[in-house]
């Protein structure tokens, strides 16, 4: 009877850091059996931050409960059977669904990665070494507790950071005080360079205050990562000022935060990304009075910002200072030299640049991925999912000491292994050279008129009332949306790519819908919004408008609602870690996007080549089924591979020449 059965007692805990659910037995909180979808649904009720998402958690990815140890202190992977939506999808263990706070009465259920998995071969891939990696990882933050050496704490919140495992290394971090020791000025840095490579300012910018809390002093490392991630998110004014700063406590006689070449560079390679040359030129005064002297990587940079403002003359300048330094100019840096020079009119320059640039691909010895079909250039990455240096390196900590014969060997092996990657780095940067090069050559062989013409154009600049391809940057510039008619003097259809990045995806589009559609291209980086202005202009293509912004804000502030036939998303930055906030096809895209559409008529394409993202953004999708549904046979969410002749970008096709292949084709229809 009810009375006589005694009910099964647990205690739930959540870990704050890594939302993790954890069941142990000796408890006090009352419920139905934790093997039961109740007691699912009522953890996640009064325990949100315990679900569990699909990538990153210390266990499994899966939710359930396994058989409770008897010591109170052991933890259990938790496991549960997912449900199928599809006849055809075999369901294994299965990720539970973060519950939000933003769920309206329009979302459902998302659909199980496990069925998402069971239908493609490379997203149950993906799954399995997802797994691995969370596998490996727990076991290295065990050792790490184990050996209480802080050196090797930092070490793998350096490993974590560097492969994007954002979650893993806030643990790490935590478990320094676990273990009985202090973070250190390292410990620090390397979190907080873990929380700028995966674009979380926010929290970097905490873990700075943290740190001087501690009345731990930073170093020129330190600074360094802070001017990145200040850079990276735009804020280049505030980047140069903290690099100014460090030189003047240098002069003031603080040790060890005196600016160094990456320091600069660090700030110069942004400046490239924003398109700022006045700031790049600023960093490289800066760096002159700090007496540092700049490498070839600091001349290419400022060479970049010059050719990214159409400045041939100012790009032809920093090549006479690299000779005056004796440096040898990169063939990436002469193709860009080619590109702006043809752009501006300069036939004799551009030629000249083209030879140089492919003189200069010959020279480094590297060759091209064209060469031989790229081989192993984008084989399997490191991580804790794969046999990485950095693993094995971590582990060696661990087991001691080995011979001098074997120690030997594996410093041999790591040489090896770091050329190889040189000469893959090189490889990849003479194609992207060599494509530039062929580009400018097919530009200049349509005749000495048509260069004129078109350098007439951008010598008038994009800002230009005259310009036939229009700009707008930012959400704040117009305060009412877009009149396509105004903007394109017709009523043909209007389509939008988001995440348009060069430009070569778009521009061969609108060319071929000349007469027949409309296109805006919208990207989030200033520098590719400006290489697709100047591809457009060069094509004489006056159907694209370019929108300078993030697409939630550019959307919402420039597109009318039912304005468009066709929203693209073609190979969009996957989220750069599992509790990232920065995903761009989200609840609130996929509303913005259906408001766009035309009813009953407009369709949403997404593209990608990352199968962690596919299975996020279908399931994303799953949720709205009034919004959106498939146009996949049988109701498919995705197809696997692009149809024939949808297009593709340079690096499309350098990921197929590198074999990797995953692509995943995504079509919905708006309701």
């Amino acid at each position: 009877s009810r009375a006589t059965e005694p009910r099964e007692r647990v205690r739930v805990d959540v870990s704050r850091d890594m939302k993790r659910l954890r069941v142990l037995d000796g408890s006090s909180f009352e419920g139905p059996s934790p093997r039961s979808a109740k007691f699912k649904r009522r953890i996640a009720r009064y325990f949100p931050g315990s679900a569990t998402a699909a990538d990153e958690r210390l266990d499994a990815e899966a939710i359930g409960v396994k058989k409770v140890r008897e010591a109170p202190a052991s933890i259990e992977v938790v496991e549960e059977p997912g449900e199928a939506p599809f006849a055809e999808a075999a369901t294994n263990d299965e990720p539970e669904e973060k519950p939000s706070a933003a769920k309206t009465g329009d979302e459902v259920e998302p659909v199980p990665y496990s069925s998402l998995a069971a239908l493609d071969e490379g997203m149950a891939r993906i799954m399995k070494s997802n797994r691995k990696r969370s596998r490996d990882a727990q076991t290295l933050l065990k050792r790490a507790v184990k050996t209480k050496e802080i050196k090797f704490f930092n070490r793998i919140i350096k490993d974590f950071g560097n492969d994007k495992q954002m979650g893993f290394a806030e643990e790490a971090f935590r478990r320094i005080g676990d273990a009985g020791l202090s973070p250190t000025v390292y410990s620090y840095t390397n979190l907080l360079n873990a929380c700028v490579r995966v674009g979380e300012l926010d929290r970097a910018r905490k873990v700075w205050d943290d740190m001087i809390a501690a009345g731990i002093d930073p170093n020129e490392v330190t600074y360094t990562v802070l001017v990145k991630g200040l850079a990276q998110d735009g804020l280049l004014a505030k980047a140069a000022r903290t690099v100014r700063d460090m030189t003047a406590q240098s002069r003031a006689g603080v040790e060890g935060v005196a600016p160094n070449v990456r320091t600069f560079s660090t700030l110069l390679r942004n400046c490239v990304r924003h398109a700022d040359p006045g700031v790049a030129d600023e960093c490289f005064a800066a760096m002159r009075d700090a007496d540092v002297k700049p490498d070839v990587a600091s001349f290419e940079y400022l060479l970049k910002a010059r050719c990214a403002a159409m400045d041939a003359k100012g790009a032809w300048a920093v090549v006479d200072d690299m000779d005056r330094e004796y440096l040898e100019v990169p063939p990436q840096a002469h193709a860009a030299l080619a590109t702006v020079s043809s752009l501006t009119g300069d036939v004799e320059k551009a030629r000249l640049a083209c030879e140089a640039a492919r003189q200069a691909v010959k020279d480094n010895g590297a060759g091209t991925v064209e060469d031989d079909g790229a081989g192993e250039l984008f084989g399997s990455g490191g991580g804790y999912g794969s046999d990485s240096d950095e693993r094995k390196a971590a582990n060696e900590q661990v087991k001691g000491h080995k011979k001098d014969k074997r120690h030997s060997q594996q410093q041999r092996q790591q040489q090896e292994e770091a050329s190889k990657s040189v000469q893959q780095f090189l490889k990849l940067r003479n194609s992207d050279a060599m494509r530039q090069v062929e580009e400018v050559e097919k530009f200049l062989a349509l005749g000495d008129d048509f260069v004129k013409e078109v350098a007439a154009v951008v010598n008038r600049g994009p800002e230009s009332e005259s310009s036939p391809v229009l700009i707008v940057e930012g959400a704040a510039n117009v305060k009412k949306p877009l009149c396509f008619k105004e903007v394109f003097g017709n009523d043909l259809p209007v389509r939008l790519e988001v995440c348009s990045g060069h430009g070569d995806w778009v521009t061969e589009r609108a060319q071929r819908d000349e007469g027949k559609a409309n296109w805006l291209a919208l990207e989030m980086r200033r520098n590719r919004i400006r290489m697709t202005w100047a591809k457009a202009v060069r094509r004489r293509l006056d159907n694209v408008a370019l929108l300078c912004g993030m697409a939630h804000e550019m959307m919402g502030a420039h597109v009318s609602s039912g304005s468009l036939t066709e929203v693209y998303v073609n190979y969009p930055d996957p989220p750069e870690w599992v509790g990232s906030s920065q995903c761009l096809v989200d609840q609130a895209f996929l509303r913005d996007a259906h408001r766009s559409l035309k009813p009953g008529v407009g369709h949403l394409t997404l593209v990608t080549d990352d199968p962690n993202y596919a299975m996020r953004m279908c399931r994303e999708l799953s949720k709205v089924p009034r919004l959106f549904k498939p146009t996949e046979h049988g109701g498919k969410p995705f197809k696997s591979g692009v149809p024939e002749g949808y297009g593709g970008s340079y690096f499309d096709e350098m990921w197929k020449n590198g074999r990797q292949n995953d692509r995943y084709y995504i079509r919905y229809k708006r309701v």
